[in-house]
């Protein structure tokens, strides 16, 4: 209660807590400046006070003015050379001056610039005609120009890299930390270092929290500011070997961290110097002693400014190159299947069979040597046509020997009508076989063209897919990683996916550590509140040393589904088969297929339909071309004949939209509303002709309405006697609907023929 009122105590427009916010800034900036005037890389040097007035933000350069005029007066002027005072009065009055009058005023690059020009100049107007002196002015204003740019960049980036610092904003904050830490080098009690220790204790905080970009780069910059403010390469070679290996061991924990740290000082300090190992280990040992002493919690905040930006998966380049691909596949395959039913058109035309050779294959065999060869085949022409039209037709019928179908006359006047009759039947039966196999080569042909139209449309419904399926937003995704920091959950990845329908689908890679608490409500109402979208309960996987979060968005409706055989003539198997399944897309597809007949035959011909399409489906390939390429398989599984019906329903999950698709099937009855409706199909069943197209229907389904998929077996006496038990259906399951009416069914058939009776129900509900 008390904060509460606390937080509503406002002065002008400011809360209390702002108040305390702003003062405890403005603090750290005055801090900030005083540490940092006790940096001196060499005698008479001392630019990173420069850096902090010339880097910090507008709103905070007179705390810092106070803060460096303040260190300046204490560490450096004591001799009385106020130049450096000086030096930052003129750095401070020229940026708030500046400030808002133009564009470039507030860019890091400005900020580096004048605080160059004013250090080189307050150097020079001092400097008598010491060349030495003067290079060190020179390196001087160098130093505080980069040391500005550096903080000016981190200060500038810092509240809007919500998601994590890119590697080159990472950068300049840790060299900004390594400004503040070179004001401790110097700070020594005997021969032991502050700032040894509270850089290295940083370096194990950036390694465990950070990771080991973080740790290395920071390990790197206190080793070089250590070597630049004392001298000494040893500070160097152990922070930044320190930092190096604690990084690399980073994410088996505090622990490891901590170890592999004191490691690599012992052996830099033993193997590199040979001396002072005591004096580093012990120092070691206080940071690690600190660094174990630092709350988990303060440590993951540490951490949100440490992590660099995670990777966001967006296959830019890669994706286009597979879509082009696919698009080429798609196109070569169907070029190849034009190609090939145009060369075959012209083969028939050069190498197809013509009943007229007959004729000149009987005369050349036959008749040869014949004196009334010309006779027949010239004068009685005619005659002798007709008479092997005679026997081509008792060929025909079976007969082997049709030279008994002809006339007498035809008999008395050949010669060699025994001959003649066994010529034509041989001919014949060549002719008739090789038709017979030009249909049956024209049939695989047309099989395999249809089975290369199905595949190149295949390929354009994955390059479709791809292109337009599905958009990765990385804006959500950097907003989802900085809602999981406010949980104190460093994402190490995050993907945000939005499929063609409008969907998302996230998925969050998370580094695993012993310290690492995954709570998946806290996640979902964390990214739910962020993304402005409602999500299932996040499904958590751990695999190596990485957790994988995926969240699917919720869907509006659930289905109760419900499906009921029976099969005919007392058969064990049912001719019937039924599956239904989730696409990953928010859609629930169910899939039905009658098979012809009863029994094992028609149970062979439906599981092959419903199974090949559902995995068609599945696989994310679009309806006509599922029906393609399980039409062409039906038609080239067996010579004989076999057909299946195929009944699709699609309900979306999100909308209620539902498309119904149906080819040869029995009618699919809907309630909606209270009231009943019907899809009839007039296209026919898979495995009869090769071109056939699914009717198609689309509706809109909500809470209570109901859908029911049946085989012709259930529906043998009419559909008027099933709406009525459709709209007088109360509170039942989809289960015992189904049920309820494939017994209905088999007691009402009144032909005394059995046939396989199947139901599948669907009853759409609210989710909760």
């Amino acid at each position: 209660m008390k904060d509460v009122v606390k937080n509503r105590i406002v002065f002008g427009r400011l809360r209390l807590s702002d108040i305390w916010q702003i003062f405890a800034i403005n603090l750290t900036f005055a801090v900030f400046g005083f540490i940092a005037t006790k940096g001196r890389v060499t005698e008479g040097i001392y630019p990173f006070g420069f850096s902090v007035l010339g880097g910090a933000s507008p709103s905070y350069i007179l705390s810092s003015l106070l803060g460096t005029s303040a260190g300046y007066l204490i560490n450096v002027t004591q001799g009385g050379d106020f130049r450096y005072i000086a030096a930052a009065v003129g750095i401070a009055l020229i940026r708030m001056l500046s400030h808002g009058t133009f564009k470039g005023a507030g860019r890091p690059a400005f900020s580096a610039f004048i605080t160059a020009v004013v250090t080189l100049a307050t150097g020079i107007i001092t400097v008598k005609s010491d060349y030495g002196v003067l290079l060190r002015v020179i390196a001087e204003s160098l130093l505080a120009s980069g040391g500005a740019y550096f903080i000016s960049k981190a200060t500038s980036v810092l509240n809007k890299e919500n998601a994590g610092m890119s590697t080159e904003a990472l950068c300049c904050l840790i060299l900004s930390i390594s400004i503040a830490f070179s004001g401790l080098f110097g700070v020594l009690a005997g021969e032991i270092s502050l700032g040894r220790i509270m850089a290295a204790c940083f370096i194990m905080l950036s390694c465990r929290f950070g990771g080991v970009l973080s740790g290395t780069v920071m390990g790197v910059a206190l080793g070089f500011t250590a070597l630049l403010c004392t001298g000494q390469s040893d500070a160097l070679v152990m922070l930044s070997f320190g930092g190096i290996v604690a990084g690399l061991f980073s994410r088996f924990g505090k622990i490891s961290v901590l170890l592999s740290y004191l490691c690599a000082v012992f052996v830099s300090a033993t193997v590199v110097f040979g001396e002072n190992t005591l004096l580093y280990v012990s120092e070691a040992s206080v940071s690690a002693g600190i660094f174990l002493l630092v709350p988990r919690t303060t440590g993951v905040k540490l951490g949100k400014y440490l992590v660099p930006m995670p990777y966001n998966d967006e296959p830019t380049g890669l994706k286009k190159s597979v879509i082009m691909r696919l698009g080429f596949a798609a196109t070569a395959l169907k070029d190849v299947s034009q190609t090939v039913e145009q060369v075959a058109r012209e083969l028939t035309k050069v190498n197809s069979p013509e009943f007229s050779d007959i004729f000149s294959k009987i005369e050349d065999e036959t008749c040869k040597g014949c004196n009334l060869r010309r006779h027949c085949w010239e004068t009685r022409r005619n005659d002798t046509v007709s008479a092997v039209m005679d026997m081509v037709k008792a060929v025909k019928q079976g007969e082997k020997t049709p030279e008994v179908f002809t006339d007498e006359e035809f008999r008395a006047n050949c010669l060699r009508h025994e001959d003649f009759g066994k010529s034509v039947y041989k001919h014949y039966s060549e002719y008739a076989a090789s038709i017979a196999a030009e249909n049956r080569i024209d049939e695989v042909r047309g099989v395999v063209s249809d089975q290369f139209d199905g595949i190149s449309s295949m390929l354009t419904d994955l390059s479709e897919e791809l292109q337009n399926g599905e958009v990765y937003d990385n804006i959500a995704a950097e907003n989802i990683i900085s809602a999981l920091k406010s949980i104190d959950i460093i994402a190490d990845g995050c993907c945000c996916i939005t499929d063609k329908y409008g969907r998302m689908n996230i998925e969050i890679r998370i580094k695993k550590s012993r310290d690492t608490v995954i709570n998946r409500m806290e996640i979902k109402k964390a990214v739910s509140i962020c993304c402005e979208r409602d999500f299932d309960a996040p499904a958590v996987t751990e695999f190596g040393g990485e957790i994988l979060v995926n969240m699917n968005e919720r869907a509006l409706l659930k289905i109760d589904i419900g499906a009921e055989q029976i099969a005919g003539f007392g058969h064990n198997m049912c001719g019937d088969k039924y599956r239904y399944f989730l696409d990953g897309k928010g859609r629930l597809i169910m899939v039905l297929s009658d098979g012809m007949g009863t029994g094992g035959r028609a149970a062979v011909d439906s599981a092959m339909a419903s199974g090949l399409m559902s995995r068609l489906l599945k696989a994310g390939f679009g309806y006509d071309c599922s029906l393609r390429i399980l039409n062409s398989s039906m038609l080239f599984k067996s010579t004989d004949e076999s057909l299946a019906t195929v009944d699709i329903a699609v309900i979306d999950l999100f909308t209620g939209k539902t498309e119904l698709l149906k080819a040869g099937a029995a009618p699919t009855l809907v309630r909606r509303s209270g009231r009943t409706g019907k899809a009839q199909s007039t296209s026919l069943p898979a495995g009869i002709l090769r071109d056939i197209a699914f009717d198609k229907a689309v509706i809109r389904l909500k809470k209570d309405d109901i859908i029911l998929l049946m085989s012709d077996g259930a529906v043998s006496e009419g559909t008027e006697w099933i709406c009525a038990e459709l709209e007088a259906w109360g509170d039942g399951t989809a289960q015992e609907l189904s049920q309820h009416i494939a017994h209905c069914a088999k007691r009402r058939r009144t032909d005394n023929h059995e046939d396989d009776i199947t139901v599948l129900a669907a009853i759409i509900e609210k989710a909760v």
